[in-house]
C-alpha cells in the first residue's frame, strides 16, 4: 500500500513540474528587435525590407508576396544597410511607398 502511495506522489509531482513548465512556456513571449525596417505598399501589396544583427553579424531581409527571404549578410553593418537601401529605391522607382518603421515593437508568443 505504502508503495503505490510513493508512485501515486511521484507521479503527481511529475505532473506538477511538467504542468508549471507548460505555463511557463504559454506565457514566454519573443521579441523580434530590428536595426532598420522598412515598409512599402504599392494598391493593396505590402513588402517589407528589415536588417537584424545577431552576435555582431547582420542579416538583410525582404518580404514579398507573404515570403521573406534573406537577401544578404555581413560583418559590415553598412553593407546590410546598402542592400536595403538599394531594394528601398528599385520599389520607389516603381511607384511603391515606402515608410520607416523601425520603432515599431513586434511581440509573439512563443507557441
Amino acid at each position: 500500500m505504502f508503495e503505490s502511495l510513493t508512485v501515486i506522489r511521484k507521479t503527481l509531482l511529475v505532473m506538477l513540474i511538467a504542468g508549471q513548465g507548460l505555463a511557463w512556456a504559454e506565457g514566454q513571449t519573443v521579441e523580434v528587435q530590428n536595426k532598420s525596417y522598412w515598409m512599402c505598399k504599392n494598391r493593396k501589396e505590402v513588402r517589407t525590407i528589415r536588417v537584424i544583427i545577431e552576435e555582431g553579424i547582420c542579416s538583410t531581409f525582404y518580404s514579398k508576396a507573404g515570403e521573406e527571404k534573406r537577401v544578404g549578410s555581413g560583418k559590415n553593418h553598412e553593407s546590410c544597410q546598402n542592400f536595403l537601401t538599394n531594394i528601398k529605391t528599385n520599389l520607389e522607382k516603381s511607384n511603391w511607398s515606402c515608410r520607416d518603421i523601425s520603432s515599431t515593437r513586434i511581440t509573439a508568443s512563443a507557441e
